[in-house]
């Protein structure tokens, strides 16, 4: 080529140079779990599911039966904790309650494969007995109990009798179905004193029953009712050194102590939630179990118990089934407490609770509260199940309700979450009427959707929130997904049933920040999942296996309700653990890629 056309081909020769760079992503990471709630570090673990029962041994060591975690905590006199794994799952079942005997050895009925469970206290468990209604076989059995000598006593609840097992291993059996002494109606619960007289849960018949050692008969207590005295399914009994009886009454939601002159004292009905058992050592310190949490004192404390172990309390600060979570501007937090029946906030400042509320029908009372909002005036939102409505408290405390049972527009059944938006509109899901339902500020409500599978219908819809820009996020439960409505009111589906990223069980959560990143509560999963603005899914929690349930910092045992709050904070309800978890939100933008430059010839 000559040079003339060299030098043409030059002046046509056009450099473009382009620096490209990507679009701005903001990455999401959540990090630096902590237990926001309850903070009383003597408790020896938070959410340990549900506590069946408690053994307290002569020389103040303490053993509690934890079935949800298959495991038991067992606690010395100097007051430190350890865990004694439970059996495998090939081996059977502990959920039920437990007898521990001189040596250590503890016992468990397993009344799902109708064995006894017997564990050596480090974790290694074999079986006594098998199913059946032949003496030394079980059906059903629920209480247990042993004696200085090494004596087992069972009650074998399915089969309406006791049985009791010496030392060179005969078993004899006691009783069979009816209401006469002697005779059981699904006994549940069974002690034994000094002197060998038994002491019998008499659930079916509403009573309790004592064998005397040295003439072998039987004697009835006790009736149905809510007097002193009177049960309504006494499940568990314990006895004093002195011969003072205490009793679970436990659909009555109280304990009973009867003292050696026979005469009862109780603490009040529905003294205690979800009641499982009691037991009293030789000072006569009852050890309640409910719920989630192991309650220490007497009846005559008049149902104030200055100790308690576990997460469950209806103590400020402490929770029974907390659902929803809202935060204000001033980064307050608000909690529906919902198996304690009242809401509870905690002062951005000093971290302290106030508790609001108790149960009931009147303005200001709950049943089932679920959800929790609050506006920028400071108004205070709360969904009841219970009572079909939405309670507004004002900034002078003044409750006011809207709403009551049905399915017409502006009434509810079993409504959940709720959200309002920054102009005041308020949005609720209205689970058992599958749609959602807006009340705009001048008090006109609005229906959304209906049953269904389709693309802006919903199957129990349990949670909702709302952007700046109007969209309306929907956790959209039964159908395993959420739901996205913009401002022009279209519709979009995002995730399907399943494991994976982006897929879920039973979806009850739903937050979004400022960014447009979404996190859901992955309730069937035990996890949290978090969509960044770029649609990306992360996960987080789990449990310490696969999607189990886990009780650490950062593990979730069926999470609910959400809350972004000031300062970047992520906050978790995190239900049947009966805490809240608190995680900093982390915003990135990953690094611009080096500039490129483009030569373009023509």
């Amino acid at each position: 080529m000559g040079h003339a056309m060299s030098r043409r081909l030059a002046s046509i020769l056009l450099v473009l140079v382009c620096t490209l760079w990507s679009g701005t992503v903001h990455a999401v990471q959540l990090k630096d779990f902590t237990r926001l709630a309850p903070v009383n570090t003597s408790q020896f673990t938070y959410g340990v599911g549900t506590v069946v029962n408690a053994v307290i041994k002569s020389d103040g060591t303490t053993y509690i039966a934890n079935a949800t975690y298959n495991e038991i905590e067992k606690r010395d006199s100097s007051g430190n904790w350890t865990t004694i794994p439970g059996p495998d799952a090939t081996v059977g079942v502990m959920a039920n309650m437990i007898a521990v005997d001189a040596a250590g050895t503890i016992y468990s009925p397993d009344s799902q494969n109708s064995v006894i469970l017997v564990g050596d206290g480090a974790g290694n468990w074999t079986t006594l007995g098998s199913s059946g209604s032949g003496v030394g076989a079980f059906k059903n059995p629920c209480g247990i109990a042993v004696d200085d000598s090494g004596q087992l006593y069972v009650a074998d609840s399915g089969n309406d009798r006791i049985q009791v097992r010496d030392t060179a291993g005969t078993w004899t059996a006691y009783g069979s179905y009816g209401a006469t002494a002697g005779h059981f109606a699904f006994p549940s619960g069974i002690a034994v004193d000094g002197s060998g007289n038994i002491f019998v849960a008499d659930s079916g018949n509403n009573r309790i029953q004592i064998r005397n050692a040295s003439s072998g008969t039987w004697s009835a207590d006790g009736s149905y009712g809510t007097d002193p005295g009177q049960f309504y399914w006494p499940q568990s009994i314990s006895v004093d050194g002195s011969g003072n009886i205490s009793v679970s009454d436990n659909y009555n939601g109280r304990v009973q102590t009867r003292n050696t002159s026979g005469t009862w004292t109780t603490t009040a009905i529905d003294s205690f939630t979800n009641l499982q058992s009691v037991a009293v050592d030789s000072s006569g310190t009852l050890y309640v179990t409910s719920n989630s949490s192991v309650f220490v004192g007497t009846v005559a404390t008049a149902g104030i118990w200055p100790i308690f172990w576990g997460s469950t309390s209806s103590e400020a600060g402490y929770f029974s089934s907390p659902i929803g979570v809202a935060t204000d501007a001033s980064g307050n937090l608000y909690l529906a407490d919902q198996g304690n029946q009242r809401i509870q906030i905690r002062d951005a400042t000093s971290g302290a609770w106030t508790a609001i509320g108790s149960a009931g029908s009147d303005t200001g009372q709950f049943m089932g509260p679920s959800g929790v909002a609050v506006d920028a005036a400071g108004n205070i939102y709360v969904t009841e199940t219970g009572n079909n409505r939405i309670q507004i408290r004002d900034t002078a405390g003044i409750w006011s309700s809207v709403g009551e049972s049905g399915s017409n527009v502006g009434q509810f059944l079993i409504p959940t979450g709720l959200a309002v938006d920054a102009t005041g509109n308020l949005y609720v899901a209205d689970l058992a009427n599958n749609r959602v339902q807006i009340r705009d500020t001048a008090g006109s409500w609005t229906a959304l959707g209906s049953d269904g599978s389709a693309v802006g219908e919903f199957s129990s819809p349990s949670s909702v929130a709302v952007d700046a820009a109007g969209k309306l996020y929907v956790a959209d439960m039964g159908n395993n997904r959420l739901q996205v409505r913009d401002a022009a009111g279209n519709w979009t589906a995002i995730g399907t049933a399943g494991t994976g990223l982006g897929q879920f069980q039973n979806p009850s959560g739903v937050a979004v920040d400022s960014s447009g990143t979404i996190y859901v509560s992955d309730s069937g999963n035990n996890r949290l999942q978090v969509r960044d603005a770029a649609g990306t899914w992360t996960s987080y929690g789990g449990g310490a296996s696969g999607h189990a349930p886990g009780r650490e910092d950062g593990q979730f045992f069926f999470p609910q309700g959400l809350a972004v709050g000031a300062g970047g904070m992520l906050y978790v309800a995190d239900t049947n653990n009966n805490r809240i978890q608190a995680a900093t939100i982390e915003s990135k933008t990953p690094a611009s890629p080096a500039p490129v430059t483009l030569l373009l010839l023509q």
